[in-house]
Order: structure tokens, then sequence, then C-alpha cells
């Protein structure tokens, strides 16, 4: 009898067919490749006992200076980091109050003075965000401010950049009456200030005057509103609110919707943003508009997308303002008594007021987050920009209120250190409005700084080609931004431009804000149709031999949860992603390529797995599941304890090249069975599939259990072809595969 070997081919390939593919690998399962030879995949361990809330998207690590490592995990609810094995919940938190905008300013003063009984005792480490613009005495409140004093449970206030021109405060009511239908209110001398398309409120009686009361017109004595009629209550002494915020009224089988806002200071052609829908006469106003044309100080015009089906009059968000509050919780108190008041928690104290108004959890779909120094920088998507310092007192992360309020991603350049967002927001004449193509970055050194003056290196820019930024990286000597379409430099070229933008890679956009990676000098990135790779060579499609297994069988309406994963110790780059049978759009799936073997071998298998990091601080890669759980990566032979259950299998190869039919009586193996340091022996399944013909169902032999202990296998089977399927589910062990002898003779032929 003849002897027969099988040297496997490095790297699974799904392109070619088994019989064409002979004795390279067409299925994998947890495995990699060293020096060309097939090897059982490396198993994990839980880094952190317990499960997070929500799903994790990413993670960061990095070491402060006290030399303590964190890890960040940002999850679908919550924003967390672990240090010496202890965790702390630090998700930015907020509070949307509805409420009448009880709002005063004093002439030449830059200081704006808030009441909003919706909340209590925010700090000054608060900052609070106008959803609908309001404008009162000359200024027009709008974005993100900063908290800078306290005057009451319910009040503060805030200091903006320009003096108000006119004090307006609100004022006491003699009486009110109801004249043609119209309310009116009477004062003893009416504020200069009102104008008509003023919101009016109750403050003494709330219920008085029903929402969205627009005033119409004023004497020196009398305010008349709207239809909606005073009701009983409102009397002498009753303090009265007039606001002014958007105010639309439209005209029957029209598209042109009148907006009245007091002093909007607009032009044609400026852009005004409405955050919040309205629907007023069957149109609904939500988003960006062209100013069209102005009618006065008081009112311009928009024009809808749909016609009018009736003629109405409705202020933005019911008359009310929107405002979100970003709360920043300082260390909690350790007692009662002295030290824990007005004396101890303030500069004299522990230097930060715990903040008594508690805000929801933000939740986010996704996060970027990177290390500025020892402080952490995060960003949900389509979020704003939030820091944490490890010792900075704060139990949450502060959100930057200068930063640009909405961002698709962050990251830090490491040219200079600037921080970078894209997908990022641009403040109009009126409301803020994210452009998924726009590019914005902080000052040198400073992320409190985003305005592009003379004196800074703040800046923009609008990439010009596709539909959205969908990642960003920085790589030595500059910074990659991946849109939808294409790969783009971004170069540090010092002021004015700070930085030059050039595509480099056209027609290889990334699928995810976590699918490019960094391994070794070069990047690798996911697309939805291919890999591809930045080297010294440039930017290329990087050829995929399981091109079929991974775009044929990817859930594309969850491309946004592909994940890179990284293996430096074991040279592999790899992406997670969701399958087709993914029906929750988790990724379950891995694809992999080691970039040092000979001929760079890919493989894939089933992991779920939602985020991933390399090597780092903490020491070998670190991932999560979609369950909450995280896990150091190569770390053991097993799965968390439990078996891991490594297999791959062969294509067909022919006996005796397929003239004959061929009788196999004998296998050798050839395999390394444990670890230089030892340990137990593997225990392989080895499974024979044999068939005549390519397309016929294959007879399987075995499994066969192999260990050191055994010199052969005796078997018997009769065929053409025959595939070699490897198993392993033991625990404690590892394996690698050589050269696999078989002992043969003729049997005939047909």
């Amino acid at each position: 009898m003849s002897f027969g070997s099988v040297q496997l081919i490095p790297g699974v390939n799904v392109e070619r067919t088994p019989t064409l593919l002979r004795a390279g690998i067409s299925q994998s399962s947890l495995i990699r490749f060293r020096d060309g030879l097939v090897q059982k995949y490396g198993g994990w361990q839980k880094y952190y006992q317990f499960p997070f809330v929500g799903v994790p998207r990413d993670l960061h690590a990095w070491q402060d200076l006290n030399n303590n490592k964190h890890l960040s995990v940002g999850t679908t609810t919550q924003l967390s980091v672990i240090t010496n094995g202890v965790i702390s919940d630090i998700t930015p938190q907020t509070l949307v109050s509805d409420c009448v905008p009880n709002i005063s300013t004093t002439a030449s003063s830059k200081v704006v003075d808030i009441v909003d009984p919706n909340i209590s005792d925010v700090t000054i480490y608060d900052s609070v965000f106008f959803n609908v613009p309001v404008s009162v005495g000359g200024l027009i409140l709008d974005g993100l401010y900063q908290i800078t004093e306290i005057t009451g449970t319910h009040a503060y206030q805030i200091t903006v950049a320009t003096a108000a021109t006119a004090t307006e405060t609100n004022p006491t009511a003699t009486n009110g009456t109801t004249v043609a239908g119209n309310a009116t209110l009477n004062f003893s001398s009416t504020p200069s200030w009102i104008a008509a398309g003023m919101v009016a409120y109750d403050l003494t009686a709330s219920a008085a005057i029903p929402a969205n009361n627009v005033v119409m017109s004023k004497t020196s004595t009398t305010v008349v509103m709207t239809h909606n009629v005073v009701a009983p209550g409102v009397g002498s002494g009753d303090q009265i609110v007039f606001s002014s915020v958007p105010v639309f009224t439209t005209v029957l089988n029209s598209g042109t919707i009148n907006v009245t806002f007091i002093g909007h200071g607009l032009s044609v052609g400026n852009v005004v943003v409405f955050s919040i829908p309205t629907t007023v006469g069957g149109v609904v106003i939500s988003g960006s508009y062209d100013v069209v044309t102005i009618t006065d100080a008081n009112n311009f015009s928009i024009t809808a997308v749909t016609q009018a089906t009736g003629v109405a009059v409705v202020a933005m968000n019911n008359g009310n303002t929107e405002l979100v509050y970003y709360i920043s919780l300082g260390p909690p108190p350790l007692g009662e008594g002295y030290g824990l008041g007005d004396y101890g928690i303030g500069g004299f104290g522990t230097g930060i007021i715990p903040d008594a108004q508690v805000g929801t959890n933000i939740t986010a779909s996704d996060w970027t987050t990177d290390n500025w120094g020892q402080l952490l920088v995060a960003c949900p998507m389509n979020g704003g920009i939030y820091y944490w310092d490890p010792i900075g007192g704060f139990t949450n992360s502060q959100i930057v209120t200068e930063a640009p309020p909405f961002n698709s991603g962050i990251f830090v350049s490491m040219s200079q250190q600037i921080l970078v967002a894209y997908g990022s927001t641009v403040h109009q004449n009126i409301g803020y409005q994210q452009q998924p193509l726009l590019v914005q970055w902080c000052d040198v050194s400073n992320f409190f700084e985003w305005n592009a003056t003379s004196i800074t290196q703040a800046g923009n820019f609008t990439i010009p080609i596709g539909s959205a930024i969908m990642a960003g990286l920085a790589v030595s000597n500059q910074n990659l931004i991946f849109t939808d379409l294409d790969l783009w430099a971004m170069s540090y070229v010092g002021p004015p431009n700070v930085f030059g933008f050039n595509k480099i890679g056209a027609g290889m956009g990334a699928a995810s804000s976590h699918s490019v990676q960094q391994l070794r000098g070069s990047v690798y990135w996911m697309g939805r149709t291919n890999f591809y790779s930045y080297t010294s060579n440039g930017a290329n499609v990087i050829p995929c031999s399981v091109w079929d297994q991974v775009f044929q069988n990817i859930n594309t309406a969850y491309l946004q949860n592909i994940r890179s994963m990284p293996n430096t110790p074991y040279n592999e780059i790899g992406w997670l992603y969701p399958s087709a049978a993914s029906t929750s759009g988790e990724c379950d799936s891995y694809v992999k390529m080691n970039i040092s073997d000979q001929g760079a071998p890919w493989d894939y298998g089933m992991l779920p797995r939602s985020a991933w990091i390399d090597q780092s601080v903490i020491g070998m890669p670190i991932a999560a599941t979609p369950a909450g759980i995280v896990y150091l990566q190569e770390t053991t032979p097993d799965a968390d304890g439990q078996p891991l259950m490594a297999s791959f299998t062969t294509g067909f190869f022919y006996l005796a090249e397929g003239e004959d039919y061929a009788f196999v009586d004998q296998i050798i193996p050839d395999f390394k069975w444990s670890t230089v340091t030892g340990g137990a022996s593997a225990q392989i399944q080895i499974s024979f599939n044999v068939t005549n013909y390519p397309g016929d169902t294959p007879t399987v032999y075995g499994p066969f259990t192999v260990t050191s202990a055994n010199e052969y296998i005796s078997c018997r089977f009769r065929g053409r072809l025959m595939s070699i399927t490897i198993a392993s589910a033991d625990s404690g062990s590892w394996w690698r595969i050589g050269s696999i002898k078989y002992r043969y003779s003729q049997a005939g032929r047909r």
C-alpha cells in the first residue's frame, strides 16, 4: 500500500469550489494561522465580573498621571469606567424642561436671569441649551450656555456674549377682560418692549391664560391677544410673562409661512432651523429653511414643502421654551453637619458643589472616545462632547459648553493636540444644524476654544463629496477622514488654514465609525463591499478569499454596528459584523487576516462581540458581547471557563488523483499537542468526508478522537474524493496541525 499526504494550503477560501480548492480550507471557526499552519484560536476570560447595562459599543483604555489604568465602556444606555476592578458610572445626565420662558434682561448687561419651576438647585457646573430660541431684551438666546450664578431654588443666571439693549421684566396686570372674543390685559402702563407676536402667560394663575395666546396689538394701558378668552382669575396684581418664541401663521392653500420673532435680525437668504416640529394649518414646520422675505424687524417668511389646509397661528412648542440641562454631578457629601453647607462645599471645602438637581442618563446608539492626556473625552453619536477627569472630583462626565453641540464622532489629532469633531454642527442665523460632512477642530491644547480667529488654530472644513463622514482616525503625521464614499487625508499645515484636505482613496468609504483600525504602520478598514488598506503604497483594495462568506451574508440594515478587531500580538486584522441571521443587527460573526503570515491567510467564524480594542496599557485585546460582558482576549485556551469550539474543514482532494477508487485504512496525524509551557494534551476529533463525485453528499467517517498518545488512526473507507474536518471541544488545551498522511491502495474503477 502507498502513502499520500495532505499539506494544507494556508487560508480559508470560499470563492473556489470545494473540489477546486483541494487541500485548502473551505470552512472555519475560531482558528488562526501561524507560519502557514492552522492552530486553535486564543480564548478569553471576564475582565469585569458583572454585565454592563445596554449594548457595549465602544471601549477605550488609558492611564492617568497617578499610573492608574482605566477602561471606558460606552453602551447604549451608559458610559462607565473600570479602574482597578472598580466601576464608576460617568454617564452624562440631562433634564428636559418645557416651561414658560420666564426670562429677564437688564439694559447694557450681559447677565440674563432665568426662572424655571421644573429644576431645583442646579449649580454653576451645569449648562443649559435653548432648544427653542427666545428673543428677549434685544438678545436671541439660542444654543448652549454655562450657568454662571445661582439666584434661587428655581432661578439662575447665564452670561451672554453681547449686552442686552432693553430691560425686560414681568409686568403686573391690573385686570383682564374679554372684548369681542379677544383676551385683553389691562396695565397701569404697558411696557414699551411688548410687541405683536409675543406669547403671554400668567405666572400668578397659570391656567388663566391658555397656551398660544399671541399678542395682536397694544395701547398704552392694554394688550389685546388672539381669540383665546382670558379665564376667570386674571386680576389686579397678576404677574404676566410676555415672551418671544417663533410664532407661525399660515394662509389657506399657500406654502408661504409667516414667522413672527421679535428682533430676528435676519436677511433674505439666511438659514433658520426649527428643531422641534410644530404643526400649523396642516403643515409641519421642522428642520432648516431659507428666509424668503423680510416683512419688518419682527416678521419674515419661509416656504414649506406642502401647502396649508387652513389659516392658523401657532407658537413653536406651544409657546413654551424647551431648556435642556446638562447636569454635572460633584462628589457626594461624606456626612452631615460642619463642612457640608455653604461654608464647606464651595471653594474653601471640597471645591466642587454637589448638584442637588439630578437628571436622566442619556442614551446613545454609539460612542467615540479618546483621551486628552489623563482626561477621557467622549461623544455619543449625534450628541455633544463630554470630558471626565479621573481625579477631578466629578462623578459623571461634563459637557464642553463651547464645543459643537451635535457631532457624529471625535478623535484627538496627534500632529498637534487638537480635538477633531466630524459630522459636526453649524450655528445658523437661528438654530443649530448638524452637517454630516463638516469637520471642526478646537484650538491647540484647548478643547474649550472652538472659535476660528486670527489668534487661534480652531477651524472647520466641509468635505465636498459624499453623503456623510463615517469615521475619523489619527495616524502618524496626519489624520484620516472616511466618508461613505472616499478616504481623505487631513494634514496639519499650520495657520491660517491649520489643516489641508486631500482625497487619497476614491470609492473607498468606511462602513461604520468603528470599522477602521491600525496595525503596525498601516490602516485597514471595511467598506460596504470590500476591505481596504492604506500603506506606504497608498490606498488599495485587499484581496479577500472569503468575500462571499462576508458580503453575501451580512445584514446590510445594521452596517453601523460593524467593529474592527485588531490583534497586534498575533498580527491579525479583523472585523465583527452582523450576519444575515442576526435579526437584532448585533455582530455575531467575524472575519480576519494574518497580515504577516505567508499569503496573508483569511479565516472566518461566529463570535458575538459588539466592541473591541487592541492591546493597550491594560494588556491583551479587550472585547465586549452584546449582552454586556467585557472579556480579556488571548489569555486562556478556553471560552471563559467553557471549552472553546475550534474547527475547520478542508476542500476535497483526490485520492490517487481520482483515476481510481482508493481504499484508505490508516491515517497518521501530525500535531503540536500543547504549548511550549506544556499543559494538557489536546483531544482532537478528526472526521473524513468521502464522496465519489463533486456535489454529492459525502459519507462521514468519524469523528475519531486523537491525542498525543495515538500514533495512527485505523479506519476503512473507499472513494475518489475526501475532505477532512478537524475540531476540538476540550478544556485547557491548544493545538497546531502539520502534515496528515494516509495509507491507501487502489480499489478499482467505474
